[in-house]
């Protein structure tokens, strides 16, 4: 880096060359058909549902590589994501200085994103406390980090030891470093252990079990660890990512809300300490798979269960990498060819901009399309997932109405609370995000074909 001795620079550069391995490795118009059919009905009178509060640091990304370019920057702003990580392999081994840091923490807050700020596993406690110290006590960038990270996938760093070893092995540089940075301030949110997956062995362990990180800190009224976080990339090329992909992550994020909850009783954890939870790197297997419109709808589909089981954070990796070449460690969620977003760009987008308040969940006759939506005031949003290469007509209903396979229609029911309804058509392998609100429907559709042809999303409003 620019700040570093010639020798750190030269390290730090191959790091990032050879570090990010992890896991990792092993339109223009709306159509006739999209607005055939359209039917909007009774959008006043809207009540309150009883559902989960979505994080509204949910949708976010990793800064990964050397001073990101403007335009990395700008589109990253125009993605709409509200968290921002700073982390990954090669910073745990050879932190970036302070001058780097402070200039993505403000490049971060800038676009009205949070940042996660990692320290290192291998860096003193010391060295982690003064880092606390400089951006929330001197308030180097004006405004305090709240989301802390010690380490980065330790079981990979240190060469997959025994899963039964991995709980102690954490406990001993996590604890002295999270003491360290509570004591600068204690209202800082610490997750960990960014695990590169959810490692049964190593989660039952560190959270509640003989190595517990979950417990108080001796003396205070603060904890060691605030959230578990850990990450995913699903390893088998021969699955199609919206189906399998998303189904990989099913299992890991259920686990991790049981535990999250088992743990806060243990503790007696509630309301701003209960423990939370976070994906800090998702994304598919390596290039070739991440530019694919597959893993866009995956990303839909983490995020649906994100907000399902009340994740705090889901960052996915990452800006921009490899000159988005599709391939290898190219997990850029913009291609590099003419510097267009991907569709777990879009994806996010879609969701990042349209979801807020309380997250509902959505049902559907057909297993190809994957419904869920959110509420926030008298804001209804829905998303609808088309997953299959067939033309689907819908009809959906934001009430509690039972959905049945009377009609030849595709019955989506999303439980608002409200009388309105929507019919439509979808496209094959095609994603729609509807907006109810005053009176008026904002649609926004992307599909495959607008991926494959470099297009937006099209918008319009419907009344």
């Amino acid at each position: 880096m620019k700040n570093m001795c010639t020798y750190r620079m030269v390290v730090f550069g191959l790091l990032m060359v050879f570090g990010i391995t992890s896991c990792k490795v092993n339109h223009s118009e709306t159509t006739q058909n999209q607005l055939a059919d359209t039917k909007v009905s009774d959008l006043n009178g809207l009540q309150n549902s009883q559902s989960n509060a979505i994080s509204p640091i949910l949708v976010g990304t990793n800064v990964w590589f050397i001073n990101p370019s403007k335009q990395v920057w700008d589109l990253t702003e125009q993605s709409g994501v509200k968290s921002i990580r700073i982390g990954g392999h090669a910073y745990d081994v050879n932190m970036p200085s302070k001058a780097e840091l402070l200039d993505w923490v403000k490049k971060i807050q800038s676009i009205g994103a949070e940042p996660i700020m990692q320290v290192s596993q291998y860096d003193s406690p010391e060295a982690a406390a003064d880092l606390v110290t400089y951006f929330n006590v001197d308030l180097a960038s004006g405004k305090p980090i709240k989301y802390w990270n010690i380490g980065n996938e330790p079981w990979l760093q240190n060469k997959k030891p025994n899963l039964s070893e991995v709980g102690p092995m954490v406990e001993k540089y996590f604890k002295p470093r999270a003491v360290a940075m509570k004591a600068v301030d204690a209202t800082i949110k610490i997750y960990g252990p960014d695990l590169c997956y959810y490692i049964d062995e190593a989660i039952n362990d560190l959270f509640g079990g003989a190595n517990d990180i979950s417990g108080k800190i001796p003396g205070k009224e603060y904890y060691y660890c605030d959230g578990i976080s850990w990450h995913r990339y699903p390893q088998d090329t021969n699955i199609n990512l919206a189906y399998e992909g998303i189904e990989n992550f099913r299992e890991s994020i259920v686990k991790c809300k049981a535990k999250v909850d088992s743990v806060n009783i243990l503790h007696n954890r509630t309301g701003d300490d209960a423990l939370g939870w976070g994906i800090g790197e998702y994304n598919a297997k390596g290039g070739p798979q991440v530019h694919t419109w597959e893993n866009g709808q995956m990303f839909g589909g983490v995020l649906d269960l994100c907000m399902k089981y009340e994740a705090t954070y889901a960052t996915t990796w990452s800006m921009f990498e490899h000159n988005g070449d599709r391939k290898g460690s190219d997990f850029s969620f913009i291609d590099g060819a003419h510097m267009t977003p991907r569709p777990s760009y879009r994806h996010m987008q879609m969701i990042a901009n349209n979801f807020s308040g309380e997250y509902i969940d959505g049902k559907s006759t057909l297993k190809d399309i994957i419904t869920f939506g959110s509420k926030q005031g008298s804001k209804i949003s829905v998303m609808i997932m088309n997953r299959s290469d067939k033309t689907v007509s819908f009809n959906l209903n934001l009430n509690d109405q039972k959905v049945s396979n009377d009609s030849d229609l595709v019955q989506l029911n999303i439980d608002a609370n409200t009388n309105l309804s929507y019919n439509g058509t979808m496209e094959p392998l095609a994603s729609m995000a509807l907006v109810f609100d005053n009176g008026k429907i904002e649609k926004t559709v992307y599909t495959n074909k607008d991926f494959i042809n470099e297009l937006p999303a099209t918008q319009s409003v419907l009344k």
